[in-house]
């Protein structure tokens, strides 16, 4: 049987790792593993392999029960945060290294694998035009070289710069392409800056074509940045709120992802289990699709709503979004 390993969890916190999962081979059986740091090199063994582990023998084979391990480690600080790879030694002596960590930790994350779904449902469209709301390249990423190369790219951004092609606000869609019709429209980290997503999605309704696909991705959990532009937090629930049959929406797919967990700085009785729960996350991802025209309207401008904070420009601090997964290395 083949090697299988799993990461569940590869948290730093300040100087240490929070590294858990399992691994497991038939013959020759694993009978050590070792965390493998390119940058600064450091090799750092896993001493709690080989616990109790029901739910992969379950899952996996029978004879994988004590599979897992679960521990702190300790790693050079700058190291923390970048990939890394496991190593495996064999009852035989015999050794393997495995691929990307942090690939492997993320694989099968629902928040991630909601942007593959979005592009696989555009290469259904035979022709037409992807709108990007905020697709200023930040740190030189951009998004259009994954829209299906039949379909054309717009590129829109509330400021001018790298991969911008038109300078709006998305609060003002309908004004700024005047009755031009998309087939699709995406964002990334952008719905937390909108002063009312609300008056975005009636927005998107009156520039998509019947049948045309929304993608949004933002955050679930996150620190407050580019202030201040960052009015909201959304969960797997909150989609519906917005796109729905009054708004001319229904929801194909909504999703939270990238698991955390959260630490309070003072704890008290109250949030000293914060750490342990298993329901926040990072990030949160929606694909919707426009089933009709909408009546509604929200005519309350931006400047009212937002007052002078709306849009500020640039901060002299660096953005500190998460990267997306089709980003990664």
């Amino acid at each position: 049987m083949a090697l299988n390993w799993k990461i569940d969890e590869c948290g730093a916190y300040h100087d240490r790792m929070r590294l858990s999962g399992w691994a497991f081979q038939a013959a020759p059986r694993i009978t050590r593993i070792e965390a493998v740091f390119p940058d600064p090199a450091a090799v750092v063994p896993l001493r709690s392999y080989g616990l109790a582990s029901p739910d992969v023998a379950a899952g996996v084979d029978p004879a994988a029960t004590h599979a897992r391990f679960d521990e702190w480690i300790s790693a050079p600080p700058e190291a923390l945060g970048y990939d890394f790879a496991l190593r495996f030694t064999f009852q035989d002596g015999t050794t393997a290294t495995g691929g990307s960590a942090l690939g492997n930790a993320t694989a099968g994350d629902p928040y991630f694998g909601s942007f593959v779904n979005f592009i696989s449902q555009l290469g259904a469209f035979p022709s037409g035009t992807v709108l990007e709301i905020g697709s200023r390249a930040r740190s030189a990423l951009t998004n259009r070289q994954h829209i299906p190369p039949h379909l054309d790219y717009v590129g829109l951004d509330i400021l001018p710069g790298p991969n911008v092609d038109v300078v709006g606000d998305a609060h003002r869609l309908a004004d700024i392409f005047a009755g031009r019709r998309f087939v699709a429209a995406m964002s990334f980290s952008v719905f937390e800056h909108l002063a009312m997503p609300w008056k975005v999605a009636l927005e998107l309704n009156r520039v998509l074509e019947p049948g045309g696909l929304v993608y949004s991705q933002t955050h679930h959990t996150w620190p407050l940045h580019e202030e201040p532009w960052d009015f909201w937090r959304f969960s797997q629930h909150s989609w519906q709120t917005l796109f729905n049959a009054a708004t001319g929406f229904e929801v194909v797919q909504a999703v939270c992802g990238e698991p955390a967990r959260i630490h309070a700085c003072r704890s008290n009785p109250v949030t000293r289990d914060l750490p342990n729960f298993r329901n926040a996350y990072l990030g949160s991802a929606s694909i919707v699709r426009k089933i009709s025209d909408t009546a509604l309207s929200w005519p309350v401008p931006v400047e009212v709503a937002a007052r002078d904070s709306y849009p500020a420009g640039e901060l002299a601090a660096p953005p500190i979004h998460p990267v997306n997964a089709f980003q990664r290395a």
